[in-house]
């Protein structure tokens, strides 16, 4: 068997974690897969994996020879789709992941338009407000919100998220509304357990002063979605990004509140695997949402570090009160 093909099927191992599920992409035996992986190690001369009765891991040469294999094979891509290229002809299967409301509101609605311009391309959308591993999940590139952990992972940044306290008028109405952050303790709370810091609630006044609240509440998810439908059905009072509640928020179903005090904001960035250098259908889906955020004024705050940018457009708000 030829080695281009042993490559192919060590590194779709290393990606899915497991044997069996090569075996069916392949529509072969898992001894069969497994005798192919064999036949490499012996090829190159080095054990690629440890084996377990349940799984497997990379050895250290199996490490350095999966960064190669996979620069190779999309280098190999790349050339393929440049040898017929032209920027209508970017082709193949791009495997996306995002949170699920960013996914839902500002991925999903472009399509149309990205399918118009790249018709041979294929996309497989991810979403999950989780953590989704690049390698196990075969991902080309995904969307991170937040501070990144993985320091594996190369990334790009692409802007800026700046967050917003929100609630409805109904809640409001009923609980009255907090002027100042230690007045949070006496309101129900929604908490996203995807938060870095979940219950505590950090702020910055106009001086610069930091504010660190510990919050409670009735409802918590680990669903951006589910909080911000929380939200707006008045059930508490939620501390998210802006671009989640923007279409709410322009048709008055939450307000923007306390936005005397700043929420940090958080990274927006793009990011691949460290074996992979950004394909051609990479970087023309890069491209392309980079382009189209910038045109959206939900997004457009997201590419804005200027803390008075960012003030400035948390005022411009419907229904925010900004009190100096």
């Amino acid at each position: 068997m030829d080695r281009m093909r042993l490559m192919e099927t060590f590194v779709r191992v290393v990606e899915t974690g497991n044997f069996s599920a090569v075996a069916r992409e392949a529509r072969t035996t898992q001894s069969a897969i497994s005798k192919q992986v064999q036949a490499l190690e012996a090829l190159v001369g080095a054990p690629l994996l440890v084996r377990s009765s349940r799984s497997h891991s990379l050895t250290e040469a199996g490490q350095l020879y999966y960064e190669r294999c996979r620069q190779v094979l999309d280098t190999l891509e790349e050339a393929h789709i440049e040898v017929r290229r032209t920027e209508h002809e970017v082709g193949g299967v791009l495997r996306v992941a995002a949170p699920a409301a960013f996914g839902r509101l500002h991925i999903v609605p472009r399509l149309r338009e990205f399918y118009a311009r790249y018709p041979r391309l294929k996309l497989d959308l991810q979403l999950d407000d989780g953590f989704t591993d690049l390698v196990t999940a075969g991902i080309d590139v995904a969307f991170r919100v937040g501070e990144l952990k993985d320091s594996r992972l190369v990334a790009r940044r692409i802007g800026t998220a700046h967050r917003a306290t929100l609630a409805s008028p109904a809640y409001l109405e009923a609980h009255g509304e907090p002027q100042h952050p230690d007045e949070l303790a006496q309101h129900n709370c929604l908490i996203y357990t995807g938060l870095a810091t979940l219950n505590e609630w950090n702020y910055r006044d106009a001086e610069e002063r930091p504010h660190a609240i510990r919050v409670d509440g009735n409802f918590q998810s680990n669903s951006s979605e589910a909080i911000r439908q929380a939200t707006c059905e008045g059930l508490g009072i939620s501390y998210s990004p802006l671009w989640t509640f923007g279409e709410d928020l322009r048709a008055g179903r939450v307000r923007a509140i306390l936005t005397r005090y700043r929420p940090p904001s958080l990274p927006l960035n793009v990011v691949f695997q460290p074996a992979r250098r950004p394909s051609l259908k990479v970087n023309s889906f890069v491209n392309y949402f980079s382009e189209a955020f910038s045109r959206d004024p939900d997004i457009a705050q997201m590419l804005t570090a200027d803390p008075d940018t960012a003030d400035a457009a948390t005022d411009a708000l419907p229904g925010s009160r900004l009190r100096r």
